[in-house]
């Protein structure tokens, strides 16, 4: 029984013709609430029983050495073991910084519900003073401190941004279920300093801002760092795989990503940016400048899914009209191809804030949260 290698990349004729979802019996792509363990692989499989002829000279049977031994098989003269030309921005690259939350500083007292109290702070990351959020129960803390769930946010106009304000629901309910939850603005946005999307480099910049969040966190007063959970939505879910990644050392127990980015560089930006032709050709110019697209491999998610080492869940509305729900299911092949620990959630009808389900989602993070502390 032939496979295509291309139908796990999403890049052979199921996706160009459409073919997807795949019926499996009662089972679907786009219907499977699962662990990562239960493969979708499988249906790569049944998709090239059918329609083997996709990419002739590129099948293989179906066994785990074959499987294995397919990666180094050169197809059409192009070695498929070369590695990709690296950038220091890379996930290779990223994981020979050193990280550091320089100088973090405790400052105002913000309002807060009853019961919960928040504060902002500063950090130095890269040069540049940052800004955050802390909120968390008020009160004394368990022993061991309060569990910590750091939260990278989505897209706002950096200009608009304000810490107080911005996800500042998110941050409350999941305080209110007993976390400290900490939540850094990124370089450029609201008071904080540096350029925010004025290169074609932003998404690494903010990883680098939370990655160096991420190693201060012991300075937060009842913070408990054996237990740090990440919270990504939208433009933070990729923030959140790209820690992932680059965090070898597994200070991140888990993560939860709503709407999550996570189409491979330059595609990700290109596909919001390509909306309007002025500012598509203005991030190419930059694009050109800063990168060459020999590094575009090096700089995208999909070689680095098996540095995936922690469990996840990955929640996505079918009407998000922000970020495609299809990205999310294209994350769950590539998880299922690594053996990656997670659970995929639909939800029906459902935009990009998740907004019928906001609560219910919550509760299902804090749930999952709390079960591997």
């Amino acid at each position: 029984m032939p496979i295509c290698k291309d139908c796990v990349r999403r890049k052979c004729c199921g996706r160009q013709a459409g073919l997807f979802p795949i019926e499996l019996g009662e089972w679907s792509f786009m219907n499977i609430h699962k662990s990562g363990r239960l493969r979708i692989f499988i249906a790569a499989v049944s998709f090239c029983i059918f329609f083997a002829g996709c990419r002739e000279g590129e099948s293989l049977s179906v066994s785990e050495s074959s499987v294995l031994s397919a990666e180094a098989e050169t197809d059409a003269g192009e070695s498929r073991d070369s590695s990709p030309v690296s950038h220091p921005l890379s996930v290779p690259g990223m994981r020979e910084r050193n990280y550091s939350a320089v100088d973090l500083t405790l400052l105002n007292v913000l309002p807060a519900e009853e019961g919960l109290y928040a504060r902002e702070f500063s950090y130095v990351s890269d040069g540049y003073k940052v800004y955050g959020l802390i909120e968390r129960p008020k009160g004394s803390p368990p022993e061991g401190g309060w569990p910590v769930i750091l939260l990278a946010h989505g897209h706002i106009p950096p200009e608009y941004y304000s810490t107080a304000d911005n996800y500042r629901l998110v941050s409350r309910y999941y305080a209110k279920g007993g976390f400290l939850v900490v939540k850094p603005d990124y370089r450029g946005h609201g008071r904080s300093e540096g350029q925010s999307e004025m290169t074609a480099s932003w998404i690494f910049d903010y990883t680098i801002d939370t990655l160096n969040l991420l190693a201060g966190l012991a300075e937060i007063p009842d913070a408990d760092t054996g237990n740090v959970f990440l919270y990504g939505h939208s433009m933070g879910g990729e923030v959140a795989l790209r820690m992932l990644m680059v965090d070898q050392k597994q200070r991140i127990k888990a993560a939860t990503l709503w709407a999550g980015m996570s189409e491979d560089f330059p595609e990700n930006i290109m596909y919001f940016v390509g909306r309007r032709p002025e500012s598509r050709e203005l991030f190419q110019s930059r694009l050109d400048k800063e990168f060459t697209p020999d590094q575009y491999e090096s700089l995208s998610l999909s070689p680095y899914m098996d540095s995936v080492n922690v469990p996840i869940l990955i929640h996505h509305g079918t009407a998000d009209e922000s970020v495609p729900f299809e990205w999310s299911v294209s994350l769950t092949h590539w998880l299922d191809y690594v053996g990656a620990d997670y659970r995929f959630y639909e939800y029906p009808g459902e935009d990009h804030n998740i907004s019928g389900s906001f609560y219910h989602v919550m509760d299902t993070d804090m749930e999952f949260f709390r079960s591997l502390m």
